[in-house]
């Protein structure tokens, strides 16, 4: 015997089915779409850069594109989650995350490579616990802004949303890792444009910027980091050795012309003379390959993404929101600006990765969980009303 469904079951079925209609409606497609094509120039960029081999897991190309399959599916999954979930259990996600970047020091249980320790070896993936610390950060900092509210005003909010960047910094920079620590600056700046505190207090910090710049430059900084400063400065020569790669991705750029090599690359990757090529310079291996009509379309795709992060600030329904879209949209822009500018060399060699592109599970697990996260706010940005049965 089939059993009939009730009038009031078909209601409640069909409100819920509306009211997921409704929210799909509002899911960004363009924002989706963008973010899958700059995935796939990454991967086939770092698939030619790992020698154009076949296509196996052998070569990290592959793997990068198997990654970033998984992290779509975190991105579906985070953006399933009401965004208000993150905001209620902000101190507990950022304690979680101060915890791994403290773990990540203690000899046995960090793993170090070239005198860095900032990695989590689980034997099949590697992980780097500081490009997670990135979001839980800006859910931190977003829910204590948003929960402030014009509260901002006083020093002391201002001084903890400080604190609050200030922390995985400190820790950051003791893996030594001054790069990376220098975006939750750029998270802290970004969400200051629309906190409602005190320019005053702004401007006195920008007061002192330079003596504390000159404090991290004495003790904060590398013998290496001082040396591409000063060299890009014009203060010293810079040595061969220090400045072979930032040559070699310059004369990769400008030898790829209208179009590019095509998949095999450029005569500095062919030859092996840009190394790195999968991360830090990928921008300059794959200007050789596509020229410069496909760094044009490059270019096109971050825009792209930004304008659709600035359009979640937009139609956010709450300061939350807003707040965690435009430190996502920050870091994006700034991570995208320092990685292209030390390749064309307008900018010191700085170990940031381009976003979406650059080699590296963790800084793309960590960009699509932000993406998932903006996707939720973007279909919840509307109360949703009962849907007719």
């Amino acid at each position: 015997m089939i059993a009939m469904a009730t009038p009031r079951a078909a209601r409640t079925g069909g409100r819920r089915l509306g009211s997921l209609q409704a929210r799909l409606l509002h899911f960004d497609l363009f924002m989706l779409s963008t973010t899958i094509v700059l995935m796939g120039f990454g991967a086939v960029a770092i698939w030619s850069a790992d020698g154009s081999g076949s296509v196996s897991l052998g070569n990290d190309g592959v793997k990068q594109a198997l990654f970033g399959v998984v992290g779509l599916l975190l991105s579906f999954v985070l953006a399933g989650i009401d965004y208000r979930f993150f905001a209620s259990a902000a101190w507990v996600i950022y304690g979680f995350g101060l915890s791994l970047l403290a773990l990540v020091l203690i000899p046995g249980i960090g793993t170090e490579i070239l005198g860095g320790r900032r990695w989590f070896d689980l034997k099949f993936i590697t992980i780097q616990p500081s490009e997670f610390v990135k979001i839980t950060t800006l859910i931190a900092l977003a829910a204590f802004i948003a929960s402030r509210g014009s509260a901002m005003r006083e020093f002391g909010n201002f001084v903890l949303s400080l604190l609050i960047v200030g922390a995985p910094m400190v820790l950051i920079a003791a893996e030594p890792d001054v790069d990376a620590a220098i975006v939750f600056g750029v998270i802290w700046l970004s969400m200051m444009v629309v906190a409602r505190t005190r320019l005053v207090y702004i401007l006195v910090l920008a007061a002192l910027a330079p003596a504390a710049l000159a404090v991290v430059y004495r003790f904060g900084l590398q013998n290496y980091h001082r040396v591409r400063i000063q060299a890009f400065l014009g203060i010293i020569e810079e040595p061969l050795d220090a400045s072979f790669q930032a040559n070699q991705a310059e004369i990769s750029i400008g030898s790829g012309g209208w179009f590019g090599y095509g998949l095999a690359g450029g005569t500095q990757s062919r030859l092996n003379l840009l190394t790195i090529r999968e991360s830090d310079f990928v921008f300059a291996h794959a200007s050789a390959m596509f020229g410069f009509v496909g760094m044009l379309a490059l270019f096109a795709c971050f825009i792209i993404l930004l304008w659709r992060c600035l359009r979640v600030v937009e139609l956010a329904r709450d300061s939350f929101g807003q707040l965690f879209a435009i430190g996502v949209a920050g870091v994006i822009c700034f991570q995208t600006f320092i990685n292209i500018g030390m390749n064309v060399g307008l900018l010191p060699v700085a170990g940031i990765p381009l976003p979406f592109v650059s080699q590296g599970v963790s800084s793309l697990w960590s960009f699509l969980l932000a993406i998932g996260i903006l996707q939720s706010i973007l279909i919840r940005h509307r109360k949703l009303g009962f849907q007719p049965a």
